[in-house]
């Protein structure tokens, strides 16, 4: 075996002759030096460029399998626990509970695809800790807003619409719980899948731009839900309409910040092309702040119950934030 010439442990059919592995060129590098392409293949992978030895990049449906493995873990997840709430809605008669699991379901799901898949680069490590870190700050808005406060008004009115308690209980787990459920999955999406390749990520750069347009998006929703909370809570503004901070730019920042979030992640995601199909992520999640649950829903309500709304409308940027228009002189 002289010659640094690996071979191949002896087989029958050669009459017991070890043969030489084709895979050896032969060639060593001088003493005490290194190879220039051994040197950067560390050096990328200490940068999180590279997969760690124990994953190597998909080459024969690896990936495919552990992007089953990671939904389907996800989905189970969220179904138990939404399926879960549910008992316990029609046991306290309150649906408003799945309100307090939305932030922090997405939290749930980035914890369980780090158990899972134990990753040990940056990309996967910073995709699933952008939503895990917004779940914290977010589910903790939500229960301190919503606690021992009752059902929504939202539920209360859909709890209207039925004849009996069971008939409600069968419209709040499918229109409420399991549709809220799916949705949720689907937003993760970007996640979920950024947590299934093994491969280096085509272009690092996006990782960074993604960071970046999520942290705006969390400090733009954290600061609107900040001074929401503070024109609240004041007794003299009480009727008015909050027209000051960034609600002078938009009627609905917070929404607007939660959806620049989802796309900041899907952008970070999409360092890896591979995840480019995830953008209905953030499209559907952006069509529902804007068209059926956020702003859409509330500028109604709104204008129905608010005097001097519909000039706040007139002149507010709905959802983008914008300069306002000016006033119109008093005829």
């Amino acid at each position: 075996m002289g010659g640094g010439r690996r071979l191949y442990p002896a087989r029958l059919d050669d009459g017991g002759r070890g043969r030489a592995d084709p895979r050896s060129d032969n060639r060593r590098c001088g003493p005490g030096r290194r190879s220039v392409a051994g040197w950067s293949a560390g050096f990328r992978r200490r940068r999180g460029l590279l997969p760690r030895p124990g994953r190597t990049p998909d080459a024969g449906g690896g990936d495919t399998m552990t992007l089953l493995v990671n939904l389907i873990s996800a989905y189970a997840l969220v179904m138990a626990c939404v399926i879960a709430l549910w008992f316990l809605s029609m046991r306290i008669r309150n649906v408003s509970i799945i309100d307090m699991f939305w932030g922090a379901g997405f939290g749930l799901i980035s914890i369980l695809l780090l158990l899972i898949n134990r990753p040990g680069t940056l990309y996967p490590l910073l995709i699933a800790a952008m939503p895990l870190i917004w779940s914290l700050r977010y589910t903790a808005f939500i229960f301190q807003r919503n606690w021992g406060k009752g059902e929504d008004a939202r539920y209360t009115k859909l709890r209207s619409w039925a004849e009996t308690d069971a008939a409600f209980n069968k419209l709040a787990l499918k229109k409420v719980f399991l549709l809220q459920g799916h949705i949720m999955v689907i937003v993760a999406l970007p996640v979920i899948v950024a947590l299934s390749l093994s491969g280096p990520p085509a272009l690092p750069v996006l990782m960074w731009i993604g960071a970046a347009i999520w942290l705006t998006g969390v400090l733009v929703e954290a600061t609107a839900d900040r001074q929401l909370k503070a024109f609240r809570a004041d007794p003299e503004k009480r009727g008015q309409i909050l027209d000051t901070g960034l609600w002078r730019y938009s009627r609905h920042p917070n929404y607007f910040g939660d959806a620049v979030m989802w796309w900041g992640v899907f952008i970070a995601a999409s360092a890896n092309p591979l995840a480019l199909p995830t953008v209905v992520g953030p499209i559907l999640m952006t069509h529902f702040l804007i068209n059926v649950t956020g702003v859409a829903t509330l500028d109604k309500k709104m204008a129905r119950e608010k005097p001097g709304y519909a000039d706040y409308m007139a002149r507010t940027s709905g959802f983008v934030p914008w300069p306002p228009k000016a006033k119109a002189a008093p005829r």
